[in-house]
């Protein structure tokens, strides 16, 4: 009877030790880590470098940039225009913020007690304005807010109220631009905080309503407290959002300077009035006003982070 030999030691997959896995992995991480540092680099130190030496000179695109020391920020103290976008962007930022996160807020807990699959599809149907593009957006609004023929004096007018101006209104225009950006931006917002409120133990919203709690001190004493993270979250990002916002201002804007923000001013100081230097002078303290009110908002809620 013939004998069939087994596979011998040597044929067997050669094992790799744990030292040339690591060497493997670590190879591949650095990889990306360069990759991403590269990016970085690229696309915000090197834009941002620019930006500060470009604040200390004045530039035409013509000529050959000129050092001009502290003068573009000394011209900016000075600059009522400066002032004016930005009182019309921290109006337009506090107000938005504050309308879109207690909107968002109030959805949020509605959509908290239904079902998991009406929750999705609500919100999938609220995000709805967020993935159409801003044009669009601003298109739609613009037509809604007609003088003649919109469809708001429209409403108005049915029920006999008299006609309004809107964004052709310096008073008014603003607000319209609010109104907008809270439509287009409230679904995502509800999205956050609704995950933070699901998130929230059962155990603790039973026993609370067990020691007599009502639905309202509930909401105050065990949900809001726990949810901090996520609304500190939802504040930062509104805040960077809404003082960077360019679109629906250049699309839409007011009479006169009525909705001139720092990032429309900054952008009409570079490529309209051609000077480069003194744009990135606003820029820069666009981002000193933007960090500080990002690191104040921070370091107030995470005393409250705590429970």
């Amino acid at each position: 009877m013939a004998v069939t030999a087994g596979p011998s030691p040597t044929d067997a997959a050669p094992v790799r030790s744990p030292r040339a896995w690591l060497s493997q992995y670590s190879w591949l991480g650095m990889g990306f880590a360069f990759s991403l540092s590269l990016f970085y680099l690229i696309m915000f130190v090197i834009p941002f470098g620019t930006a500060i030496w470009l604040s200390f000179n004045n530039w035409d695109y013509i000529q050959k940039p000129v050092f001009v020391n502290t003068r573009n920020f000394e011209k900016l103290l000075g600059d009522s225009g400066f002032w004016d976008a930005l009182w019309n962007t921290v109006r337009f930022s506090v107000v938005e913020i504050f309308v879109a996160l207690s909107l968002a807020l109030l959805l949020a807990l509605a959509l908290s007690h239904l079902r998991p699959v009406y929750q999705y599809t609500l919100l999938a149907i609220y995000n709805l304005p967020v993935i159409m593009p801003g044009v669009v957006s601003v298109l739609l609004w613009k037509w809604l807010y007609r003088t003649n023929g919109g469809a708001f004096n429209a409403i108005l007018e049915s029920v006999g109220l008299p006609a309004q101006p809107f964004s052709k209104s310096p008073d008014q225009a603003l607000w319209c631009i609010t109104l907008m950006v809270v439509w287009i931006f409230l679904g995502n917002s509800s999205i956050v905080l609704l995950a933070a409120i699901n998130e929230v133990p059962d155990s603790l919203l039973e026993a609370a309503q067990l020691d007599g709690a009502s639905a309202w001190k509930r909401f105050t004493a065990v949900t809001l407290p726990l949810i901090q993270p996520a609304m500190a979250y939802q504040v930062v990002t509104s805040i960077i959002g809404t003082m960077q916002m360019f679109e629906p201002f250049q699309l839409m804007p007011g009479p006169g300077h009525s909705t001139r923000t720092l990032s429309l001013y900054t952008y009409q100081l570079g490529f309209e009035v051609l000077n480069l230097g003194y744009g990135a002078a606003v820029s820069i303290a666009m981002f000193v006003i933007l960090l500080s009110a990002t690191l104040f908002e921070l370091q107030r809620r995470r005393k409250s982070w705590d429970y």
